[in-house]
C-alpha cells in the first residue's frame, strides 16, 4: 500500500491559510516531500488548537478507521508532517511552543513525525537576513 502523508497544520493558521502551499509542495514533490513515491496520498488536519492534545485523538481515530478499512492502508503506511507554520518562524508567527509535545504525541501513537512541509523562498531569505529569528 502507498504511504499516507498526514500534514498537521496550526489551528490558528488554518483559519487564514488554505494549506495550498503545503499541498502544492506535496504534489510537486518539493521541500520535505521530495522523496515520496508518486502513489503517496495526502491528508491534512489541524492540531485542534493549543496545546495540540487533539492530535493524539485525531491520529487514534485515523488508525482505527484504517484498521476497519484495510483496502485503504494501515497505520504502518502513515507518515505525519508538522507543517512549516508549526515548525519554523514564518509569515504567520513563530514556531509553535508545543512542537516538541506534538512530536511526542505522534510518536506515542507509533507513527513517524517529520518536521516541516513547504519551504518558502521568501521566508528563507528573511531568515538569512535576520528578519525572521528563531525564538
Amino acid at each position: 500500500m502507498s504511504k499516507l502523508i498526514v500534514v498537521i497544520q496550526c489551528d490558528k493558521v488554518v483559519h487564514r491559510c488554505s494549506g495550498f502551499a503545503c499541498a502544492r509542495a506535496f504534489y510537486q514533490r518539493t521541500g520535505k516531500f521530495q522523496d515520496y513515491a508518486e502513489d503517496a496520498r495526502y491528508m491534512s488536519m489541524s492540531c485542534g488548537g493549543c496545546c495540540g492534545a487533539d492530535v493524539a485523538a485525531k491520529l487514534g481515530h485515523l488508525k482505527r478507521k484504517l484498521a476497519a478499512a484495510p483496502d485503504f492502508g494501515s497505520a504502518e503506511d502513515i507518515v505525519v508532517h508538522l507543517s512549516s507554520c508549526i515548525t519554523s518562524v514564518n509569515f504567520h508567527h513563530g514556531p509553535c511552543p508545543f512542537k516538541n509535545y506534538l512530536v511526542k504525541l505522534i510518536e506515542g501513537k507509533g507513527l513517524s513525525a517529520v518536521e516541516g512541509t513547504y519551504v518558502s523562498k521568501k521566508a528563507e531569505a528573511k531568515r538569512a537576513q535576520g528578519i525572521y529569528k528563531e525564538f
